[in-house]
């Protein structure tokens, strides 16, 4: 079903959450790590790509590779695959799909690259048994990954079926919801990881709370998630799966710190208790109708990470003022703390009134962002610096 181990893993990721990957599956212990641009490599087996799917926060899709090779022309594409024993990844009965993935002056449809990977696979099987496989888009038994960039094919078997940022805790219907791998790679970047209280005041549908709460108890991105790609493959090892959560399982602890989640939003506020029910959360995360302006911090110390609006939908003058009252609220009111803000709108952070100690690019969707931290204290700068 996958190539003699070891096998090289590629693991696919957003832009600039690389390096956290990276550190995440150091953890995890793979070898031969290698970072390349939204993806980051390394060497295992299916232990390990079980392992993988279970645990990254920061990961997309855990994909193997299977073959490679050059194109001067998209004909290329099946004139290469038809080449390869594609029957040794699914049985004739089975079904399949192909996930392109396309950057290249000469193939302007990602689907036409699809079709001609299509036609190989469907013509290896009926060269082999005069039959072919169906194609079933929603829910395959194996999933191939086709990614053409520019003359370079990689074609490799998805094991996570669906993108890993669908933990399976969130409900339908928020709006606007921060993506889950987004939300955890901020927080992976704070290096923060339960050790003080943790404040979320414009939690929207409670994604950054709900991750927040996941790194605070030290429990696997995918705790709440009951379906994976290789699942589906005829090699899937159920004992081995099992043996890798029941030792996930372990390694779970008592939250060691209160986690915060408001916003004045009844509606988002319903989705938001409704995605913390789901996780089972309800102790360790508190729900309040609030509007920042009114949230004042509980303990000494802490972080507040927050994910405001960025004026896409608002006039830009109103986003200036909204973000200049962000930075005289915090600066009066949360010394000794550390607050971390997400934006797009690049003019509006200038009017928070603070200077970022940090300033970190992040994609959100299609709109380039900043991730930015600002230490907060009490008197003047130079005086905290003092202290420090």
């Amino acid at each position: 079903m996958y190539p003699q181990t070891p096998f090289r893993i590629s693991v696919k990721t957003l832009q600039n959450l690389e390096e956290v990957l990276a550190a995440e599956m150091a953890a995890l212990q793979v070898s031969q790590i290698e970072i390349g641009r939204r993806v980051v490599h390394c060497v295992g087996d299916m232990a390990d790509v079980y392992k993988l799917n279970l645990h990254l926060r920061t990961a997309l899709r855990v994909l193997i590779p299977v073959m490679e090779f050059p194109i001067r022309e998209p004909d290329d594409i099946h004139k290469q695959a038809i080449k390869h024993d594609w029957t040794q990844y699914l049985s004739v009965d089975e079904t399949f799909a192909i996930d392109p993935n396309v950057n290249s002056e000469f193939i302007r449809h990602s689907n036409y690259a699809s079709v001609k990977l299509k036609d190989a696979i469907a013509d290896c099987f009926r060269n082999k048994y005069n039959r072919r496989p169906d194609v079933d888009a929603d829910s395959p038994h194996v999933l191939f990954h086709l990614h053409v960039d520019q003359h370079r094919v990689t074609i490799a078997l998805d094991s996570s079926g669906s993108t890993l940022n669908r933990r399976g805790y969130r409900n339908k219907g928020a709006r606007a919801p921060i993506n889950e791998v987004l939300a955890a790679g901020m927080l992976m970047l704070t290096e923060w990881r339960g050790e003080c209280d943790f404040y979320d005041p414009m939690c929207g549908s409670g994604t950054l709370a709900i991750e927040a709460a996941m790194i605070a108890a030290n429990m696997p991105a995918q705790s709440f998630r009951n379906d994976f790609g290789f699942m589906h493959w005829n090699s899937f090892d159920k004992a081995l799966w099992s043996k890798t959560k029941s030792e996930a399982t372990k390694n779970i602890r008592p939250m060691p710190c209160k986690i915060y989640a408001s916003d004045a939003d009844k509606w988002q506020l319903r989705s938001t208790q409704d995605n913390i029910e789901n996780t089972g959360f309800e102790e360790e995360i508190k729900v309040e109708l609030l509007d920042f302006f009114e949230r004042k911090p509980i303990g000494e110390k802490g972080i507040i990470v927050m994910n405001p609006p960025y004026g896409e939908r608002m006039d830009e003058g109103n986003m200036e003022i909204l973000y200049k009252n962000i930075g005289d609220h915090l600066k009066h009111h949360w010394p000794g703390y550390s607050a971390w803000l997400i934006s797009s709108n690049e003019e509006a952070i200038k009017k928070i009134g603070l200077k970022p100690s940090k300033k970190i690019p992040l994609i959100n969707g299609t709109l380039p962002c900043k991730f930015i931290r600002i230490d907060l204290f009490a008197g003047k700068r130079a005086d905290w610096k003092t202290k420090q």
